[in-house]
């Protein structure tokens, strides 16, 4: 789930939480509806109601973003894929799903099953609409009806990472049966569409329109973004699929005990030996790690008192992965835990460190041989 946001509740499995930009967009849809759109749609609404109406609206706006992932999320585990978590975030959604499709069918239904539900809600609210005549209940099922054929259309541009870049992935590696290049055509595409935002919020900010021309250019840029980062991922996927942990580590079995100071630890182990990082161990046991992130926390009059024991990382369980693992459990890992290292253990016995930066060497010397 992305940083920053708030658990709300648990559906088959899949945690579903807010990112705190999701308030933004729920006041601004909000007020726009409360202010704009019901004293306009239900002529004669009190202030107070029409606002009201507003926040009604916008929650349900929310809830249909949410349906949508549902829908990517459900099938994606329906198809043998793992899915965590779905956050609302500024933009709409996001599901969490570990790892990527293995099969082209499998890129495709999870795509496509998320427009589909967004028309699928668009198609019963213009039903309500046309069959229930108070006016309020007419105007907000028809707004729902609207933006949710929006959200669906938008969602199909063929362009990554949105769910029409997902789909024209799959149908390009379908023909191809090459992903990294269905996703380089599919990603490019993404960044066109990006490029096409951008412009559009440019030529509104010309004409004037000051906030909807950088809401439309903060979406290019976002898009942008999100086109590179797939591609990244695709690429360290491709490259590394066959890497064992085993393969890159370097073989250091260097420990400090829990009860040396802080002080001697800087000035004997770390500074000399260029680290940023040490394990801990006693009787034999890994217990924890030291990094420089824990020791930056430790004022300097505290060092010279101050033990690895009482400032170490790891005291409730070290993480640790096996030789034998495959590099992409490792990097999952170190992405989840925000680490830039972590021990590499045989049974008990310490290996060595697997870092970041020895991942990222890895990657850039197979990009150069294209291996």
């Amino acid at each position: 789930m992305l940083t920053n946001s708030i658990r709300l509740f648990r559906v088959g499995g899949i945690d579903v939480g807010v990112h705190y930009s999701w308030l933004v967009i729920f006041g601004l849809v909000t007020y726009s509806l409360g202010v704009g759109f019901f004293p306009q749609a239900v002529p004669g609404i009190p202030a107070a109601e029409a606002w009201i109406l507003g926040a009604i609206a916008a929650i349900l706006l929310f809830a249909s973003v949410l349906l949508h992932e549902l829908a990517h999320s459900f099938m994606a585990k329906a198809r043998g894929l793992d899915a965590k978590s779905i956050t609302l975030f500024i933009f709409g959604g996001v599901s969490n799903l570990a790892g990527e499709a293995k099969q082209p069918a499998t890129e495709f239904l999870v795509a496509i099953v998320g427009p589909l539900m967004s028309f699928a809600i668009a198609g019963v609210s213009y039903l309500v609409a046309v069959n229930v005549a108070e006016p309020r209940v007419e105007a907000t099922a028809s707004y729902l009806a609207i933006i949710n054929l929006l959200l669906g259309a938008f969602n199909l541009i063929p362009g990554f990472p949105l769910d029409g870049g997902r789909v024209l992935r799959s149908v390009v590696w379908s023909i191809t049966g090459n992903l990294r290049r269905a996703t380089d055509l599919a990603a490019n595409m993404g960044k066109l569409v990006a490029y096409g935002f951008l412009a559009w919020g440019f030529l509104r900010l010309i004409d004037g329109d000051f906030l909807g021309g950088a809401w439309i250019a903060l979406i290019g840029w976002f898009l942008h973004g999100a086109a590179s980062s797939s591609l990244d991922q695709v690429v360290l996927d491709t490259r590394l699929r066959r890497v064992r942990v085993g393969d890159i580590v370097r073989p250091d079995t260097f420990t400090v005990p829990p009860g040396l100071p802080v002080a001697q630890l800087i000035e004997e182990v770390l500074l000399p030996a260029n680290k940023r990082a040490v394990p801990v161990q006693h009787d034999g046991q890994l217990i924890g790690m030291v990094t420089l992130s824990d020791l930056v926390k430790i004022p300097a009059e505290r060092r010279l008192t101050a033990r690895v024991d009482e400032v170490m990382g790891g005291r409730r369980g070290v993480i640790t992965v096996r030789p034998s693992d495959a590099l992409s459990h490792a990097i999952g890992l170190l992405s989840e835990h925000d680490f830039e290292q972590m021990p590499v253990v045989e049974g008990e016995r310490l290996i060595g460190m697997l870092t970041r930066a020895d991942v990222m060497h890895q990657l850039l010397l197979r990009e150069a041989l294209d291996v």
